[in-house]
C-alpha cells in the first residue's frame, strides 16, 4: 500500500469519526418553529464565543474552567489532524492556502449542516478555532519534513 493510499484511508477515518462526533446526538423536538429553535444557535459575530470561554478560565468554580478549556482546546485540537492529513493525502494542497482554503470549506459545511439540522451550533468562532487547528497541524507537518530531511537534499 502506498504512503498516499495510506494517507487517505486515515483521512476518511478521522472524516467519519469527526461526523460521528459533530452530529451524533439526539434532537431535542419542541413545539417551536425552525427559526426560534435556530436563533440561540447560531452565532455570527467574531470572538463573542472565545471571549465568553476565556472569561470561564478565570472562574474559581472547575467546571467552569474544564468547559472553556475543552471548547477552547477541543475546537483547535479536533482540527489539527485535518491540517497534517490534507498535504500528506493530496500533492495539490501542499501549500498552507490551499489546506487553510480546503479545512475552512470543509468547516463551513459542517457549519452550515449543524445550522439546518439544529445539532449543535453554528459559530463563526469554531470557523476562527478549527481553521487555527488545522493551521497548527500544517506547521507540525512542516517542522517534522523538516527535521526529518536529509541532508544535502
Amino acid at each position: 500500500m502506498t504512503a498516499k493510499k495510506r494517507n487517505r484511508i486515515f483521512l476518511a477515518l478521522y472524516c467519519l469519526a469527526m461526523l460521528v462526533l459533530l452530529f451524533w446526538r439526539e434532537r431535542t423536538e419542541l413545539a417551536e418553529s425552525y427559526l426560534e429553535k435556530l436563533r440561540p444557535l447560531l452565532i455570527l459575530t467574531p470572538f463573542n464565543t472565545i471571549r465568553h470561554y476565556i472569561g470561564l478560565l478565570s472562574h474559581s468554580d472547575p467546571v467552569f474552567v474544564r468547559i472553556a478549556v475543552m471548547n477552547l482546546f477541543g475546537n483547535v485540537l479536533l482540527f489539527m489532524p485535518l491540517g497534517a492529513l490534507l498535504p500528506m493525502s493530496f500533492p495539490r494542497l501542499r501549500s498552507l492556502w490551499r489546506v487553510l482554503g480546503a479545512s475552512a470549506a470543509a468547516v463551513i459545511c459542517v457549519e452550515i449542516c449543524q445550522m439546518l439540522t439544529l445539532l449543535g451550533r453554528c459559530d463563526i468562532d469554531d470557523l476562527i478555532l478549527n481553521t487555527l487547528g488545522c493551521a497548527i497541524g500544517y506547521g507540525i507537518l512542516a517542522l517534522c519534513r523538516l527535521c526529518i530531511r536529509k541532508p544535502g537534499k
